[in-house]
């Protein structure tokens, strides 16, 4: 007879940090930015900082509008407590150039109650910038 597990709290944020890439950006779900962003959550991406959903938004709906068909993948994810840690690869083609290109990063999120209230994210910008030569992100 089959017994239930209850999957810990780190299992469970690891299972949203994959949930994240796969219906913000595979998806295109941009109700679970707001479902799963805390309102008072923080993201740091470099020295770019967001603040709250809303804000995330924003830099979303810029980013859509300049690349499409996101391939979004889990490479590796790793979680301890309340802080999961995912290292992530995207395919996505730039709409100007029609040119299909590759990033790789890292994101670490602390979350509460199933939300991200506060991360840290790192990703190969110039890596984009070798693949797309004069590009300059939409400014937010």
């Amino acid at each position: 007879m089959p017994t239930s597990q209850t999957q810990t709290t780190a299992q469970q944020n690891k299972h949203i940090m994959v949930r994240w890439f796969e219906e913000v950006w595979n998806q295109g779900k941009r109700e679970t930015i707001h479902e799963l962003f805390a309102e008072k959550g923080v993201l740091h991406d470099g020295d770019t900082i967001f603040r709250g959903p809303d804000e995330f938004c924003r830099f979303y709906d810029a980013f859509r509008s300049e690349f499409s068909d996101f391939q979004a993948k889990p490479v590796i994810s790793l979680a301890e407590g309340d802080l999961a840690c995912l290292h992530w690869s995207i395919a996505c083609r730039h709409k100007a150039s029609n040119k299909t290109v590759k990033v790789s990063g890292t994101s670490v999120v602390r979350f509460e109650d199933g939300k991200l209230v506060e991360a840290w994210q790192n990703w190969d910008a110039a890596s984009l910038s070798r693949q797309l030569p004069g590009y300059s992100p939409v400014p937010i």
